[in-house]
């Protein structure tokens, strides 16, 4: 009450200010932060209780921050033979599990990548540092990905020698084999067997467009351009 009393007089007489309530316990900061939508209230024993828990899993919590009600989670991740992250795509990974990937540094290099490029595959040895919920890391420490539900049909390609880059791209994207690829670009109209997720297919079909392919993003049967 004394913190919620002095943060009320500071903001009073600074309505500008940025107030931040400190509380230890929930109900009280939930019943604070309905009543007073400009302040940023804080619980610690329910902070620590979401970090202990992600702690517990065998992650490397290197911050956190709230956004939206919501505590975000600077997770580090080393990719070894076996893990949930091994072998994924980082796109895979971010639809996937529901996290946003902000470093990425390939075994044994010391060089790094911040906000990587989407087509980079993750091996054992690789470092990968992301943005991430509770329930992200739950999903990963279970290896639980959200499912695919998107495909990518290929209507023609009209210049001929886009057909080969047309397939290195499919093959980047979506993580399939480049003959599986190349066979898809030799069969138009074809629809591409990988299911993918929403940004995933919407990526790949602006992609392709840039090599002149029409093609376009179906969900559950039912198409539509992009």
């Amino acid at each position: 009450m004394e913190n919620l009393e002095i943060g009320l007089m500071a903001h009073a007489i600074n309505p500008a200010s940025r107030l931040i309530i400190r509380s230890q316990d929930r109900q009280f900061s939930e019943n604070i932060a309905s009543l007073f939508p400009y302040a940023q209230v804080v619980c610690g024993p329910a902070l620590s209780a979401e970090v202990f828990a992600c702690a517990a899993f065998g992650e490397n919590v290197l911050s956190l921050f709230h956004l939206n009600a919501q505590i975000v989670m600077v997770t580090e991740y080393n990719i070894e033979e076996g893990d949930t992250l091994n072998g994924w795509l980082l796109s895979e990974i971010a639809h996937g599990y529901g996290v946003v990937p902000i470093l990425y540094q390939r075994a044994k290099q010391d060089n790094y990548l911040l906000m990587p490029w989407n087509d980079v595959n993750l091996c054992a040895g690789d470092r990968l540092i992301v943005l991430a919920a509770s329930s992200s890391l739950q999903r990963i420490e279970w290896g639980e990905m959200l499912p695919r539900l998107w495909q990518v049909q290929i209507e023609n390609a009209p210049i001929a020698n886009a057909i080969a880059d047309a397939a290195q791209k499919i093959a980047l994207i979506t993580g399939c084999n480049l003959v599986t690829a190349k066979q898809l670009m030799n069969n138009l109209p074809s629809l591409l067997p990988t299911p993918l997720y929403k940004h995933q297919a919407q990526g790949l079909v602006r992609e392709l467009k840039k090599l002149q392919v029409l093609a376009s993003v179906i969900f559950l049967g039912q198409s539509s351009n992009s």
